[in-house]
Formats: structure tokens, sequence, C-alpha cells
């Protein structure tokens, strides 16, 4: 096995460029920095430095295997300084796995105002359908789920849950756009972007559907509400959809109208179960919900 010792005495002789210096720097003596390559180029069978006059000059071989031992070096450094801030209360690791509909929306939000106060927090956000998010939790891969409230598994508990009105969105030149809210009926026969049978909004939307005499024409489908919105952005259809995708669909220049329908948007935000909530995830879903209020 390759010796720590002499792989940052190549570290060193590569960049100080020369043995002395490299002693210096490790604070030992020359000929012990010598062993150590010695050892080093014994144990890898490379030919590491060559002596021209009185310097050592670094072979091909030396600059390849430097690019590996800086990268493994940067590695190490990087652990340490992270247990240096995890130690003094420093840095936060929040992993959350999300519905797309809040993942492209709500949720930057929320990391923009975490990172404004907390620049070193360090958070990952991972956006997929809902039946997997329940997954990656109970799996404890993710510290934090938010996912539709369909079902739960004996391994994650519910942290929260909510419910807002849908909305109806439409292309800016619609000709419902002028109105001040739509029904179902309004949407009778027209060009409509439906969510896929595999969402909870798009199950919900085909049971009104099924039971219209004259129902929208569905020709195009997405199991993701960012791109169910850009479609209609771009003249395709309307659709109905969550709060937060609406309220990004009006910030692009796109029209929001209330629509009737008794049903709601649910999600729910679960994690693993007997886990005690971090500092860095009380603060998170305190944002959270100071964001959301303003979604209502």
């Amino acid at each position: 096995m390759l010796s720590q010792r002499s792989l940052e005495a190549f570290r060193a002789v590569m960049e100080v460029g020369s043995v002395s210096g490299a002693a210096d720097f490790l604070n030992i003596s020359q000929p012990a920095v010598s062993r150590l390559i010695k050892d080093l180029e014994l144990r890898t069978d490379l030919r590491l430095f060559t002596r021209l006059g009185g310097r050592v000059v670094p072979t091909a071989e030396a600059h390849e295997l430097a690019l590996e031992v800086e990268r493994s070096f940067v590695g190490l450094a990087e652990i340490e300084q992270a247990a240096d801030g995890i130690r003094h209360g420093q840095r936060g690791a929040l992993t959350i796995a999300s519905m797309p509909a809040l993942a492209h929306s709500i949720l930057p939000d929320v990391v923009s105002c975490i990172s404004a106060d907390k620049p070193e927090a360090r958070i990952t956000l991972i956006s997929m359908q809902t039946h997997n998010v329940i997954r990656h939790v109970a799996s404890r891969q993710c510290q934090l789920g938010i996912t539709s409230p369909t079902r739960y598994e004996s391994a994650v508990e519910l942290v929260g849950s909510n419910d807002l009105a849908y909305a109806c969105i439409l292309p800016q030149a619609h000709p419902l756009a002028d109105r001040d809210r739509v029904s179902i009926d309004d949407l009778a026969g027209l060009a409509f972007i439906g969510f896929n049978e595999t969402t909870a909004t798009g199950r919900m939307l085909d049971g009104h559907f099924a039971k219209m005499r004259k129902p929208p024409v569905i020709r195009i489908r997405s199991h993701m509400s960012v791109i169910v919105s850009a479609l209609v952005q771009r003249g395709l259809g309307v659709s109905v959809v969550d709060p937060f995708t609406a309220r990004l669909h009006q910030a692009s220049g796109g029209t929001v109208l209330p629509i009737d329908i008794d049903e709601r948007f649910r999600f729910a935000i679960i994690r693993p179960i007997g886990d005690p909530p971090s500092a860095d995830l009380t603060s998170f879903l305190e944002i959270f919900e100071t964001v959301q209020d303003s979604y209502r």
C-alpha cells in the first residue's frame, strides 16, 4: 500500500521544486524526503524524478501522478474543513426531495432566504416524481421530503401538510383572459395541456373531464407542472395547475385566473421516522412557512 507520508513528500517536491525545499516545508531532513520518494517509486514502479545538475526534474509520469495526488489532498482538505465547520456549528447539510411543482417554484425562494441568512449552509435540492420522494426519505437519503399526501410508509413521519386552491393558466391573449374567474365547464372543447395520470392533479382533472359532455381536448400531457406552464405560454392550450406554478406562469407573462373547483392542491412534508429535527431542518421549515404564506 502507498504511504500517506510518501505522497506528502512527493506533493511537496512537486510544489516547491526541490528536495531541500520540500524538507523545509515538511520539517524533516533531506535524506528523509529522498527515502520517501524512493519508497513511492518502488511501490508504484514509476520513475518520478531525474537529476539534472543539482536539481530534480519531474518525469512525465510524475506530472500525471501529481494530478491524482492533488485531487486526493484537495478532497481531504475539504473533509477537514467540513468537520471543522460542523464542529463549530458553521455549516449545515440538508438534502430535500420534492415533487416538481414545489421544487421549481417555492423551494428556490426558500433556499435563497436561507443562503442570505447563512451563506455557508449546504443544501441539496432534488426534484422527483412524488412516488419516489417517500422512498428517498424512508431510506434516509434525504432529511426532508415534500410529496402528495397519498400514502405513508412506516419509516417516515408527517411533519406538516397544506392544501391550496388550484388556478387556471392561459396564454396572455386567450379569449378567456378577460374573465374574473372560470369554471371547468368554461374549458369545454378547448385545447388543454394535461397532466399524466400518475399525478394527483392529472387524476383529479381526468375525473372532472370524464363527466363532461364536451371535455377539453388533451393532445399533450406532462408530469411536470413547469413543462405544462411552458406549453401554455407557447399558446398550445390552457391548463389547471397548483398555485406555485401559477405564480411562476404569471411572472413569465401568462394569465392566471381562479377556477371554481372543490378540489384543492395538497402536499405533505415528511421526514425519516425517529430522527430528531436538526437546527437546520427547523430553520428550513420556519422559512418555508413564511414564504408559503405569500402564495395564498
